[in-house]
């Protein structure tokens, strides 16, 4: 048995202590979630080394036309210049873009743990900003790993930055919002008739807009349908500044889970649900038909492919699948009982903490899986 759940560690997956980071991460940083606002640009206030990984996915992934990188040394910061240096960065980069006819709506300055042990004033620095440069908003975000065990981590945190640029609307519409998810979901999938026949239209969704105008949309929708756990903080601000009510809808891949979830969206609009009875139906038919071309194969879940992997590890463990391993850093309240239920049940499934220090080891492998 691998060291996920080993005599060692009293047979709990899960550890506080150091981490070990790869040098191959990659997916969804907090600088890639924000370039998800359009019409936005970003700054990158912090030391080097802070920046690099950032700015590397940013040229491997084809962004980096929408970040600019301004690196303090150790003189900017115990000098007690470090927000005069990020405000005159944020200044030659406004000129920069503006003799380039590139001027943002929006400009997002990330700043880095440092800034959490300095204390800056980020509302005043944006008030000088912006009384420069009235025609665009500024926003302070974060990128700051050690706010990750606190009740706004960096994943939150930017969801929420995102959403506070949309203004108040004058009046609602029949909309909904789909917040959370950061990858737009598939039009031709269920979601979007079902609403559709709930009376709930459009469904907008924040990868459905180009242009910062169009974007401001959002705040007229009547419900904000909450989709991943981090995005449970923004919509509750949303609801603060907007009156928009939510729902936690969050995924799930288990049929039944799918219905409770429409059955109660139905209610929310105030709507009666659609039969649901051939979608679950179908749902049941492909699990039978994967498990079949599987012939028994292992399958290994990454908590970082799936929303909620334990979730997902029990609905295909209680149709017959052969789940061998997870990968997970942690489990998230939205998982526990699916996690419960997990160790009560299946104890021989192997649970790996990937940030663990002894994941450098790299041993524990296996190969003829399909993860």
């Amino acid at each position: 048995m691998s060291c996920g759940v080993c005599a060692s560690c009293g047979g709990e997956p899960f550890r506080g202590t150091l981490t070990y980071t790869s040098p191959a991460h990659g997916g969804w940083g907090v600088a890639r979630m924000g370039q998800l606002l359009p019409e936005s640009y970003q700054l990158f206030a912090g030391p080097a080394a802070c920046g690099r990984h950032g700015a590397l996915s940013a040229c491997l992934q084809g962004r980096k036309d929408t970040i600019a990188y301004l690196y303090l040394s150790e003189d900017d910061i115990v000098s007690g210049g470090y927000e005069r240096a990020i405000a005159d960065g944020a200044e030659e980069l406004l000129a920069w873009l503006e003799k380039r006819g590139r001027t943002p709506r929006v400009m997002m300055i990330f700043v880095t743990c440092l800034d959490d042990l300095l204390g800056t004033d980020h509302e005043a620095l944006a008030a000088e900003l912006h009384e420069r440069h009235p025609e665009v908003r500024f926003i302070d975000c974060h990128m700051n790993p050690i706010t990750t065990d606190t009740k706004v981590p960096p994943a939150v945190n930017i969801r929420n930055k995102i959403y506070s640029t949309l203004d108040v609307a004058e009046r609602k519409d029949g909309g909904v919002n789909l917040i959370g998810s950061l990858v737009p979901l598939l039009k031709d999938g269920e979601y979007y008739d079902l609403l559709a026949r709930m009376g709930a239209a459009p469904a907008r969704q924040i990868t459905d807009f180009s242009t910062f105008d169009g974007f401001q949309q959002m705040a007229r929708s009547r419900l904000n349908v909450v989709l991943a756990p981090p995005g449970v903080y923004a919509a509750e601000q949303m609801e603060k500044k907007h009156g928009t009510p939510w729902l936690r809808a969050l995924v799930s891949y288990d049929p039944r889970e799918v219905t409770k979830m429409y059955r109660a969206l139905a209610a929310a609009l105030g709507a009666d649900c659609p039969d649901l009875s051939g979608y679950e139906a179908a749902c049941e038919e492909d699990f039978a038909r994967t498990r079949e071309v599987l012939d028994g194969l292992p399958v290994v879940l990454d908590g970082d492919a799936v929303t909620r992997p334990f979730d997902l590890a029990r609905a295909l463990l209680e149709r017959g699948f052969r789940v061998k391993r997870l990968i997970v850093q942690d489990v998230v309240a939205s998982d526990a009982e699916n996690y419960r239920w997990l160790r009560e049940r299946c104890a021989e499934v192997e649970i790996i903490q990937p940030q663990d220090p002894r994941r450098v080891l790299f041993r524990d492998r296996f190969p003829e899986c399909l993860c």
